[in-house]
């Protein structure tokens, strides 16, 4: 036994010396016995510092849905490359044509073929789930409801079947996650073509991983303030952000040269508040302020969204136009907050229904986030009675009952796109409505004063609340569409017939200055009415898709449904047709570069459903039904396709859905694809920074980014030089 020296010994170097070598060389080898420990951990519970029960999966990836992510560091599996997809394709291929001669066979299950389950592997957490559908001609099939256009007199002709609505598409994972969108959505579409749907959900999972392992991002940065959190602010705080008055009148002259305006408020009613406001700003109400900053919000946009590239921006707020809007979006939640906006009053509605719209024009893709907000407005709208038509109440007066209904035709607009980007059922029932439309009146033909309103001016006068009440025609019956594409209960297709001339009947009776014409004989008109005429146009295209696309798969072999596929096939090629038109026209020489962002996503969502038709189209070509079109009109939608994807490419690094279709587009059409590790578009475009500088121009956008996080909230959408959803 070694013994420890004490006294005079431990002065000693060398006895000492030697001890302490020895227990340098067990500490040595103590610690890399403690580095060639095993990892008890997965990866992912690792990563997060979490508490991992070591089970394969361990329950903490399963409740967070990445079992299939769940692995440790000694497994044998993570070194082996996933499987690859090409033979469960195969057996899918085989299975649907097993299918398809059933339903050949059996005429009774035809009209369904599209409603086949195929489940995933057992082993595969996420499940597509269909609902049940009976038989066409069972007994069981549920009684068709009474037509909503009963008074639309179409000839019935001898085939009165009806085949069941499409049950929409639902991701399902062994957590009980779910996420739903009605058959009206792009994604559903996408769905019936299985080698899309398992594409969608394989970057739908990659995405969801790569969001929840970036710890250093700001869970909520991107978010609609008004949903999480917000600093609340005093009244005299959030009047030190207004900016001086020459700035302000900048920003509000800006504004006004919107759409957006005329559905909102009176502009000479408005500019006399304006005016009140500077001569007493503390006196002003906190929901006028909001009002406001809403205003200028929307006017700093679309001042940005003018600016052309090179040019050196001039911000209002901390050298930054970035700092600016972020200011404004903050601002007006507190206003909202300070307010108390939830028991209504003057100007809530209208900050709140601006404010949603803000939100989102600030987006890429469509969020569900904004769908809340509008859950949020619309019921403090029912609750101020926006919905009872004002002359029903002898205490509103004519000036605030017209402009009641200006404000809930634009809400009921709002409701019907937010819901579609969203694919889901519109939230106001219209039967439980009878407000009338505005009338056709400029804004000097009534004020405050005004005891009875003068008549509506006839349709060719051009105002600015002539769109407001264009598109507030078409989108009604479209909102009738919606609700039929996400009703569970089957119609006759006579019944959607009546529908299409309804439709048809509607964009006939358009004024003659909204209707679309060519661009070359559009030489003296200006880009606002260039691009309301390409909104209202492409909205009933739209609306034709929605309303026959349950009948694409039967009409492959039922020829009673050949209309209904000739309609989807001649709609969709508009729809893209519009795309490549609009990707001309708002490059920065272009006639409409200047507004087209106030569009952009709404129409992409437009530009998608009418790529996963034609998607469609070329699957079931290139399958068994080589005869359900030319080769000419084939080549056509592939040459279509093929330009859609290029300009879908120049946005894949900022849009999750235009990578989306990027990728679905590469496999229909058999796009060689790029090297994993490189950027989408850098075989096809060399350095993809410098090319997509020329189409993007970064600088030239407001661009608000959350100082924790790399994660850039707003740039130029979808379509290559700008930067929206749809109304009702």
């Amino acid at each position: 036994m070694t013994s420890i020296p004490t006294g005079s010994n431990a002065l000693n170097g060398s006895p000492p010396a030697i001890g302490r070598v020895e227990r340098k060389g067990r500490l040595r080898s103590h610690l890399s016995l403690r580095r060639d420990k095993p990892q008890l951990s997965c990866n992912l519970c690792r990563k997060r510092k979490v508490r991992c029960d070591r089970q394969s999966p361990c329950s903490t990836c399963s409740r967070r849905g990445f079992a299939r992510s769940c692995v440790y560091s000694g497994d044998v599996q993570e070194n082996i490359p996933p499987q690859p997809t090409g033979t469960v394709i195969e057996r899918i291929h085989q299975l649907e044509s097993l299918v398809v001669r059933l339903a050949r066979q059996d005429p009774t299950i035809s009209a369904s073929v599209d409603g086949t389950l195929i489940s995933d592997p057992p082993n595969n957490p996420s499940h597509t789930i269909h609902p049940r559908r009976e038989r066409s001609g069972s007994q069981s099939t549920p009684t068709p409801r009474s037509s909503a256009v009963s008074g639309i007199n179409v000839e019935d002709d001898n085939n009165t079947s009806s085949v069941l609505l499409d049950g929409g598409y639902m991701k399902y994972d062994d957590t009980g996650k779910a996420s739903y969108v009605g058959s009206s959505h792009w994604a559903a579409v996408i769905d019936s073509i299985s080698e899309l749907k398992e594409n969608v959900e394989r970057d739908e999972d990659a995405r969801n991983l790569t969001i929840d392992l970036n710890l250093n991002a700001s869970a909520y940065s991107s978010s609609p303030r008004l949903l999480y959190s917000c600093r609340l602010a005093t009244k005299a705080e959030i009047l030190s952000s207004i900016p001086p008055r020459r700035a302000a009148d900048r920003l509000v002259s800006k504004y006004l040269t919107l759409d957006i305006a005329s559905g909102i408020f009176h502009r000479d009613h408005f500019l006399i508040e304006y005016d009140n406001f500077w001569e007493n700003t503390s006196g002003a109400p906190i929901m006028w302020i909001c009002l406001l900053f809403t205003i200028m919000c929307l006017g700093e946009l679309h001042q940005h969204s003018q600016t052309p590239m090179g040019n050196t921006q001039i911000p209002i707020f901390d050298d930054s136009p970035t700092s600016s809007v972020n200011i404004f979006r903050e601002r007006i939640v507190q206003c909202l907050m300070l307010g108390r906006y939830t028991k209504g009053g003057p100007y809530v509605v209208e900050s709140l229904l601006q404010y949603c719209m803000i939100e989102h024009f600030l987006r890429q893709d469509a969020q569900f986030e904004i769908w809340i907000l509008l859950g949020m407005l619309i019921p403090i709208s029912l609750r101020m009675g926006l919905h009872r038509d004002p002359k029903h109440f002898s205490e509103i007066s004519p000036f605030a009952g017209e402009m009641r209904r200006r404000v809930w035709a634009t809400i009921f607009q709002i409701d019907v796109g937010f819901s579609a980007l969203a694919g889901l059922p519109r939230m106001i029932k219209p039967q439980q409505c009878d407000t009338e439309e505005p009338r056709n009146l400029l804004d000097s033909d009534f004020n405050e004063k005004t005891q009875e309103l003068p008549k509506s001016r006839q349709e060719s006068e051009v105002t600015p609340v002539l769109f407001l009440l264009a598109k507030n025609r078409i989108i009604s019956v479209g909102g009738l569409i919606s609700d039929l594409a996400h009703d569970i209960r089957p119609y006759p297709y006579t019944e959607l017939m009546r529908f299409e001339k309804l439709l048809q009947n509607t964009r006939s009776s358009l004024p003659a200055s909204l209707r679309w014409q060519p661009l070359s004989r559009s030489i003296s008109d200006g880009e606002h009415t260039i691009m309301q005429r390409v909104y209202l146009d492409m909205f009933y295209h739209k609306m034709l898709i929605i309303l026959y696309k349950r009948y694409l798969l039967a009409a492959m072999t039922q020829p009673q449904y050949n209309h209904a596929r000739e309609v989807c096939l001649d709609s969709a090629i508009e729809i893209l047709e519009y795309q490549h038109l609009l990707h001309e026209e708002t490059q920065l020489d272009g006639r409409l570069s200047s507004i087209g962002w106030t569009y952009s996503l709404i129409l992409n969502d437009d530009f998608m459903l009418a790529a996963s038709v034609l998607c469609f189209y070329i699957k079931q070509y290139n399958g068994d039904y080589k005869g359900i079109i030319g080769e000419e009109t084939f080549q056509r939608i592939q040459s279509i396709l093929r330009k859609s994807h290029d300009i879908w490419l120049r946005s894949s690094s900022i849009s999750n859905e235009a990578l989306k279709a990027v990728r679905a587009l590469r496999l229909i059409l058999g796009i060689q694809q790029p090297s994993e590790n490189g950027e989408i578009a850098s075989q096809l475009f060399g350095e993809s920074e410098e090319f997509f500088a020329q189409f993007n121009n970064p600088a030239g956008w407001p661009v608000y980014q959350d100082p924790t996080s790399p994660q850039i909230i707003y740039h130029p959408p979808t379509w290559s030089s700008f930067p929206l959803e749809e109304s009702i």
